[in-house]
């Protein structure tokens, strides 16, 4: 055969269209994910993973991470990334703060755990699954609890507490292991009982983890403390608890005489700049009493929880932001950049459950 004729016999396959890509995610991952080598360091290993996956200003990159052992077992060392709102990188490292030496990768998901739930209340549970962690104040979304209580404020009252009887189960049930992999939490049902639900007799009570960072404020203007909803935006006061004991069960929550479901679903009325301000200078807020050393670093948890809500359309200006990543913008600032916010048309949107730029 001629060259000429090798080359239009080569032709069609080289126009041909590239295979179809798997419409299954998680092979789809899979699929990605057999680049990672096991020699690669951290760095190199979240590199490689920022150039993959699509950034998610309510999605935190990295999980979780530490050891855990079981009985007699090796201590596992792990970390879990998140790929993306389902699916995340469970990877276990050859020992304790290694730079390097990568043991396993596998790609894990919350649907592995939900097989044995009626199909009716998937979505409610994973809605709970994606919602904030009390224990984990630093990493609050307002908008993924806002998204889990108006998830189930849907269902009614009975099917709103069957979910969250299942997603307390599901946590019981795994094991240790399968807890860390999937990410499950069961105190992310305690800041949903204390939006979802009108007061018990007494009120809610507090969450029994252990320490936290602030002491409980005295009297009645924090009736959700830890939690606090300012015009329909939640946010978390505690940075995260010191375990000193055992913490109470979360299916505390749900064994109260829990009111009916709030009247409507949560619908912020204003930018969650806008709420976090109106917090900072609120009775509610002086009656913390925060010492000195508190005060500044309790007002900017508030407002990165802010800016993390609006994310995906607003975001401070160069001018507006410290050059040192560890240092917060001033006071000036800030004003600039919540005047900014007031003007660009951010409103709430029902449909998408997110702020969206509309008038």
């Amino acid at each position: 055969m001629t060259r000429w004729a090798l080359l239009f016999c080569l032709l069609p396959a080289a126009c041909a269209a590239p295979p179809a890509k798997s419409s299954d995610p998680r092979a789809s991952w899979q699929e990605k994910t057999r680049a990672i080598r096991n020699c690669w360091t951290r760095t190199e290993l979240q590199a490689f993973l920022d150039s993959i996956r699509q950034p998610d200003p309510h999605r935190q990159d990295l999980l979780d991470g530490g050891g855990f052992g079981a009985g007699s077992a090796p201590m596992t060392y792990f970390n879990l990334y998140s790929l993306d709102d389902t699916f995340a990188l469970y990877v276990v490292w050859e020992n304790p703060g290694a730079r390097q030496g990568i043991r396993s990768t596998e790609v894990v998901g919350f649907p592995d755990a939900l097989h044995r739930l009626a199909p009716e209340l998937r979505e409610a549970v994973a809605a709970i699954h994606r919602s904030p962690s009390p224990q984990r104040g630093l990493e609050f979304s307002p908008l993924r609890l806002i998204r889990a209580v108006n998830a189930l404020h849907a269902l009614g009252k009975e099917q709103a507490l069957k979910a969250l009887w299942a997603y307390d189960r599901i946590a019981r049930e795994l094991s240790l292991e399968d807890r860390t992999k999937h990410h499950v939490d069961e105190y992310r049902i305690l800041p949903i009982v204390h939006l979802l639900f009108e007061s018990p007799p007494g009120g809610f009570p507090g969450f029994i983890l252990g320490a936290g960072d602030i002491p409980p404020p005295e009297g009645k203007a924090w009736p959700l403390f830890p939690i606090v909803l300012v015009e329909d935006v939640p946010f978390m006061m505690v940075s995260g608890y010191l375990l000193g004991g055992k913490p109470q069960a979360a299916a505390d929550h749900l064994r109260l005489n829990l009111g009916p479901l709030r009247p409507a679903p949560l619908a912020p009325k204003v930018t969650a700049l806008e709420a976090a301000d109106e917090l900072t200078q609120s009775e509610a807020w002086t009656a913390l009493r925060l010492q000195p050393g508190d005060l500044g670093r309790k007002r900017w948890q508030i407002r990165r929880q802010a800016l993390w809500a609006v994310g995906t359309i607003f975001a401070p200006r160069t001018e507006e932001s410290s050059n040192d990543c560890c240092v917060d913008p001033t006071e000036t600032q800030w004003r600039a950049t919540v005047d900014r916010a007031k003007g660009s048309g951010i409103v709430w949107s029902p449909e998408i459950q997110d702020f969206i730029l509309g008038r």
